[in-house]
């Protein structure tokens, strides 16, 4: 889970034994960005070496306290991040598994499980260099806005004695299960849910005005078409707006007001902006639903 944030200096992650050399481009396909140069990329074949350095950079104090040979706690440190990358395989419902950047640099992992009833952070680890600047706590506001966004709760474990329990609870999250040495938090969301695709397909041509919740009102936006879609067990919508550009390049959760649908937030962000002062918007919206919900 996510460690208590300390300054230190900038560094190039060591070279395992064993492991290629870390590079490359700072710019790659797939990135997602987020804010303030803190973006997101799904973890795939070739990035053995930085999940391999940041596993093993959560378990510095074990390393200096056995004081192992350089070969065999490599070796150690190898096997249990294996390990724990194929339990949180097995244990996950719907994983995003994301190495974190930072102005294009790999500066750690966020892994995430979006269950059918709750958003789920499954472990947030950055390496030394990347600590006390505030990239973990950006990326938890991110989720909890993504919570209040989707309707659902936000939930993590965290070590009973970890100081970092201070900041979670800062943060709204409540004790939901005492294990002893770990526990189960969990923060309710603070809005409603969006409305389904139904709904929102109702609304078409209908206009929703547009809230910030540190600027307010921004703007009254015309609700264009919905596309819904259905992959196993995972089922969303993409909904689709239009009208004045708000000068906004990243996605944000926004407050929408309706007369039929009420209020409610929703991540949304802009996808084409036209010479005239317009702006598309879009809103993607994803959930899970229940093998019974799959039969009916």
């Amino acid at each position: 889970m996510l460690q208590p944030a300390r300054q230190a200096p900038s560094l190039t992650p060591p070279v395992a034994a064993g492991m290629v050399e870390f590079g490359g481009p700072t710019c790659q396909p797939g990135v997602r960005e987020l804010l303030d140069g803190i973006a997101l990329r799904a973890i795939q074949p070739g990035d053995e070496a930085w999940l391999h350095a940041i596993f093993s950079c959560t378990r510095d104090a074990e390393r200096q306290l056995l004081a192992w040979p350089h070969e065999a706690w490599q070796a150690f440190v190898a096997q249990q991040s294996a390990w724990q990358q194929a339990q949180y395989q097995a244990q996950c419902q719907n994983p995003a598994f994301d190495l974190v950047l930072f102005h294009g640099q790999v500066a750690g992992r966020l892994y995430v499980d979006r269950r059918r009833d709750e958003i789920r952070v499954v472990d947030i680890a950055l390496l030394p260099a990347f600590r006390g600047q505030g990239i973990g706590r950006r990326l938890l506001q991110a989720l909890v806005a993504e919570s209040d966004a989707c309707g659902q709760p936000l939930a993590l474990q965290v070590a009973r004695h970890n100081p970092i329990l201070a900041y979670y609870q800062r943060l709204g999250m409540q004790v939901q299960d005492d294990l002893g040495e770990h526990l189960c938090l969990t923060r309710p969301c603070r809005t409603a849910a969006p409305p389904s695709a139904d709904a929102f397909l109702d609304g078409v041509g209908s206009d929703f005005r547009l809230v910030h919740p540190e600027a307010g009102y921004l703007a009254t936006l015309r609700l264009e078409r919905v596309q819904s879609w259905q992959a196993g067990a995972l089922q969303g919508c993409a909904v689709h707006f239009s009208g004045p550009d708000i000068q906004r390049t990243a996605p944000d959760t926004y407050g929408l007001e309706h007369r039929q649908l009420g209020r409610f937030s929703l991540r949304l962000g802009p996808v084409q902006r036209g010479g005239d002062g317009a702006c598309r918007y879009e809103a993607l919206i994803t959930r899970m639903h229940s093998p019974t919900e799959q039969g009916t």
